[in-house]
Formats: C-alpha cells, sequence, structure tokens
C-alpha cells in the first residue's frame, strides 16, 4: 500500500487561533524569554474574548458557540523539527528523534502514533451557523459581529469590543507581525547567535551533511530539509520504504541535534518568543 507522507511545519511556527469568521492571528509573545508562558497568556484572553462575543451576539439574538482555542497546524513531531526544537532540551529531543527522526517516515512505520499522526484540524462552529442564515439574517448577524465581517460599516461590533478590550486591537496580526519583525531581525544580527550559527553549519558539513544556509532562523533547518525536499513533490512511500529509510533520518536527525550547542542555548534561553513566533509576515 502506496500513501503520501503528510509534511510537518519544519520551520518557525506559529499558532493559529480561529475567531468570529474564520480569520486567524499568530499567538503572541511578549518578552525574548518565557515565549510559551506568553502564548499561554494570550490564548487564554483570546478564550475571554471569544466568550464575551458569544454572550454579546446571543443579546443581539443570534447563536455564537466559543471557537475550539487552537485550529492544530501541526502535529506534536513538529516540536521536535527545525525552530521549535530550539525550544527543546538536548536530552529531550534526542529521546523523540532517537525513535522517529524528524518525524518524517515515522508516520507511515508507526500510523496511529499520536506524536507523528497527522492531526485534524479544529473547525470553527460559527461557520456552520453563519451559513444556515439566509441572506438578509447573515448580513445583519455580520454586522452583530463586527471585526473582518462588518463589510465596511464603521459600527463597532461584538467582536471589535472583546478584542478591543482584551488586546487593545481588532488588527491582531499586524501588530504581531511588526513586533515580529523587529525582534527577529535582532535575533539574526545577534552576533553571538550568528557566530553560533556558523558552528553548527560548520559541525553538520563535517559530518556531511549539506547545509544550504548558515544563517540563524535557517541553519536549524537544513538537515530536515535535505529529507523532506525529495518527497515534496507528492511521491508515494510505501510503509516498507518508509521503514528502510527510517534509519538514516534517525542518524541524521541525531547528527544535527549534536552539533546545534550554543546556538539552541542561546536561542532558548535569549530568543524564545522568536522561536516561538518567527519573523512575522507580510
Amino acid at each position: 500500500m502506496r500513501r503520501r507522507i503528510w509534511i510537518p511545519l519544519a520551520v518557525l511556527t506559529t499558532g493559529l487561533v480561529l475567531t468570529g469568521c474564520g480569520s486567524a492571528a499568530g499567538e503572541s509573545s511578549t518578552t525574548d524569554q518565557g515565549g510559551a508562558t506568553a502564548q499561554a497568556d494570550d490564548a487564554a484572553k483570546r478564550q475571554n474574548a471569544e466568550k464575551e462575543i458569544a454572550d454579546c451576539m446571543k443579546k443581539q439574538g443570534f447563536q455564537y458557540e466559543v471557537p475550539p482555542p487552537l485550529a492544530e497546524t501541526n502535529a506534536p513531531s513538529g516540536e521536535y523539527v527545525g525552530t521549535s526544537s530550539l525550544l527543546k532540551s538536548d536530552d529531550e529531543l534526542r529521546t523523540f528523534r532517537k525513535k522517529y527522526g524528524f518525524g518524517v517516515y515515522a508516520q507511515l512505520v508507526w500510523p496511529d502514533d499520536p506524536l507523528v499522526k497527522e492531526p485534524e484540524s479544529a473547525t470553527n462552529p460559527n461557520t456552520a451557523i453563519r451559513e444556515a442564515l439566509d441572506p438578509a439574517r447573515r448580513k445583519a448577524y455580520d454586522a452583530a459581529l463586527g471585526s473582518d465581517s462588518k463589510g465596511g460599516t464603521a459600527a463597532e461590533g461584538c467582536a471589535d469590543t472583546a478584542y478591543l478590550k482584551y488586546f487593545g486591537t481588532t488588527d491582531l496580526s499586524s501588530a504581531e507581525n511588526k513586533e515580529a519583525k523587529r525582534a527577529y531581525e535582532k535575533y539574526r544580527t545577534d552576533a553571538k547567535v550568528v557566530r553560533a550559527a556558523r558552528k553548527y553549519a560548520d559541525c553538520l558539513t563535517a559530518k556531511g551533511y549539506k547545509v544550504a544556509s548558515a544563517e540563524p532562523g535557517e541553519v536549524e533547518n537544513g538537515v530536515y530539509d535535505s529529507i523532506i525536499d525529495p518527497l515534496q513533490d507528492g511521491d508515494d512511500v510505501t510503509a516498507a520504504q518508509a521503514k528502510k529509510r527510517l534509519p538514516g533520518e534517525v542518524k541524521a536527525a541525531l547528527a544535527d541535534l549534536d552539533c546545534r550547542g550554543d546556538y539552541a542555548e542561546i536561542t532558548r534561553t535569549q530568543y524564545a518568543a522568536v522561536a516561538t513566533r518567527g519573523g512575522g509576515e507580510g
């Protein structure tokens, strides 16, 4: 039986949260240390905002369900790959990679293992609620909800009021991207980070692995990319083929771990938010 390998995200990660009519915004972290804590704080604020939206919409005669906290964009294995993996300790990462490598071929070798299985995306229940309305009622729903759905009206809706209360803005993605870009640029130009990234790349090269870039934010994806790039065209792989290829992937993943050294330590302790949020988009 041939199956396509699901390709997990191996680059800088961003958690996505569903809001009123399906818009999404990246999780925020406000400092270079404690990225996970700030991310959890934002998730709690989002949930509180969504609860207020639900109460507000109910008062205006509309049904609104609080969406799932996160729309998962990655399997747990994504935390052990690329930039996200820099937040893991060497011991924690080694335990995973000794069995799964980067989690690429492992998903065919152990298709039901929750650590490497393709995730099911969370769905926003309000999409179906809105689509079930007749056109006139849908327009009224959009106006009541506000934010991206308000169709150009200047009036604030339930989403605008709630997100302004908890975040100070309704344009979360724009604010977060600007902050992320500033933090990411600081990270990429920090002299000690640059030196550590070069040392990381040189170590991999000495072990026989090609690294496309020695730049911070990219070097940690080099070995993973050498595994996943041949699969990007969607070629099918059998479970038997995956089992044969897995040992080579494990070896490469462990070599990557052995070489990361100071680069991972600096990133984890001084630039956790950069590893959590990435460099922004747009």
